[in-house]
């Protein structure tokens, strides 16, 4: 194997983490978990390309690299141990991690996914036995080795965290409330939805009919009813509620929506209300608002 020495030896080394296990136990989860909090992920590359890849990856200068490697990438069982090192040498930081799991679970997962096996000729509980020793020596060499077996998506990034150093950046977690009309379909991607049509329509008043959600009339007209406050109130304590919760298990986006019939009073009013009421915790989730219809009338 020909390893060349990087061009640039002033260059800023990156960070590094490998990623290795049997199929089946987790690893493009893990992959995904580090996409997330900022890594550059590279899944299942011919290890021939590595070194070039490595000094692509110093130009672009990429701050923290993962690699997946595993069975499916076999030229990478004969040297591997030359690649662990040409890394290690490049690396401001690096990390072997091996995942593992139970043949029980392994066998389970791909039952439940129904995906093949990469050595799979015959039946999945061979091919398992097979591939476990193939990468005996690669487990022998990884930094850490995590038995996924018994834990779930959320616990792995904990783990993964906790092996990194402090690498992984903070999660983002992003907020969209939004107002609809339903003769206009429900939005996509929508995590909790609220129907505003039981509150009285100012479009039935001649003098409201050309306003809009952001007009102090409409405001007046809807807060009028006592009904109102009470909804938007009990939205606010829901949202206030379950968004550090949603943080907690990790999700990426929520997505909360107000619909009334034509998108362009209540739902507008109510959302325009909620950017008050929900001003104290808008710096902890960066919420974003957005009246979808408004213009379609």
């Amino acid at each position: 194997m020909s390893i060349y020495q990087s061009k640039s030896e002033n260059t800023e080394k990156p960070n590094i983490v490998i990623i290795s296990g049997i199929s089946g136990s987790g690893k493009s989860s893990a992959l995904k978990i580090l996409e997330d909090r900022g890594f550059f992920c590279v899944d299942n590359m011919p290890m021939i390309l590595l070194p070039k890849f490595f000094e692509l990856g110093l130009a672009a200068r990429l701050k923290n690299i993962l690699f997946v490697i595993d069975i499916r990438e076999k030229s990478f069982l004969k040297e591997f141990e030359d690649y662990i090192k040409f890394l290690k040498r490049r690396a401001c930081f690096f990390k072997f991690i091996f995942l593992d799991a139970r043949d029980d679970v392994v066998i389970r997962r791909y039952s439940e996914t129904r995906r093949k096996h990469p050595l799979s000729e015959s039946d999945i509980a061979t091919a398992v036995k097979k591939e476990r020793k193939l990468l005996n020596n690669a487990k022998g060499n990884a930094d850490a080795v995590i038995d996924t077996s018994d834990i779930k998506i959320h616990d792995l990034e904990g783990i993964l965290s906790a092996h990194l150093d402090g690498l992984l950046s903070s999660s983002q977690f992003a907020v969209k409330i939004i107002s609809f009309g339903f003769k206009y379909g429900i939005p996509l991607s929508v995590d909790t939805l609220f129907d505003a049509r039981f509150l009285p329509n100012p479009f039935f008043m001649p003098q409201l009919k050309n306003l809009t959600g952001f007009d102090s009339e409409i405001a007046e007209y809807m807060l009028s009813f006592k009904e109102t406050d009470e909804f938007i109130i009990r939205i606010s304590d829901f949202l206030t509620f379950t968004l550090p919760l949603y943080k907690k298990e990790n999700k990426s986006y929520f997505t909360a929506a107000i619909g009334c019939t034509g998108g362009v009073h209540r739902s507008v009013f109510i959302v325009e209300e909620l950017k008050k009421r929900l001003a104290a915790v808008n710096e902890d989730y960066g919420i974003t608002f957005y009246h979808r219809d408004i213009q379609k009338r």
